[in-house]
């Protein structure tokens, strides 16, 4: 049989034991806690940043959907008088488009141009200045023209070479018209308005 002494001493090796393995379980539970804080101070930091990255890809998208870098499309003549809308053109070099007469008189319209040239010189007409030449359009006050009617080509600066482009390409350019009012007598030099042209390229 065991002495007192001896089953008091076993106790107490117990109570020991027992008190070790809670500092132990307390020991690696803080630990397990400070890992667990480090972690996500780690994430907290990281977060900003995500969301600055996301940010940054969203606008990129945007910026590659809206192309704002490129110039505005449409046809804007330089003086009042005219207005032009729905510019098109196509890859062999046809120019579309519908000008409207927004002067308080009549119009005769003689020749229309088209060049990639953008100066504010206009080119040659290829108008007699002897002859009375045919009137390609006669336009009313707010009547409009639908440019192509006529069969009318874009060039290249400076050439006789049509412009022409694969289809989705930019165009940019002018558009010249050369005509009287219809108040202007046989030997009134032929008036001239330019609008400027930014477009795509379209298949015929």
């Amino acid at each position: 049989m065991l002495e007192k002494n001896e089953v008091v001493g076993l106790f107490e090796k117990i109570l020991k034991g027992t008190r070790n393995l809670h500092a132990q379980a307390a020991i690696g539970s803080r630990s397990a806690t400070a890992g667990s804080l480090h972690g996500q101070a780690a994430i907290e930091y990281l977060m900003p940043y995500g969301w600055a990255l996301l940010a940054i890809v969203i606008v990129i998208a945007i910026l590659l959907i809206l192309n704002p870098f490129s110039a505005p499309q449409g046809c804007r003549f330089d003086q009042i008088g005219f207005t032009c809308v729905n510019p098109v053109i196509t890859t062999g070099g046809a120019i579309f488009a519908k000008i409207t007469n927004g002067n308080n008189n009549a119009v005769y319209i003689y020749a229309v141009n088209c060049t990639t040239d953008k100066s504010p010189t206009a080119p040659a007409s290829g108008l007699s200045a002897v002859a009375a030449p045919p009137i390609l359009k006669t336009l009313q006050r707010q009547e409009t023209y639908e440019l192509n009617d006529s069969g009318v080509l874009c060039y290249k600066a400076g050439t006789t070479t049509p412009f022409g482009s694969s289809a989705g390409t930019e165009f940019s350019g002018k558009i010249w018209v050369f005509y009287k009012n219809e108040e202007d007598g046989p030997s009134y030099p032929y008036r001239t308005t330019s609008a400027n042209v930014v477009t795509k390229t379209v298949a015929p």
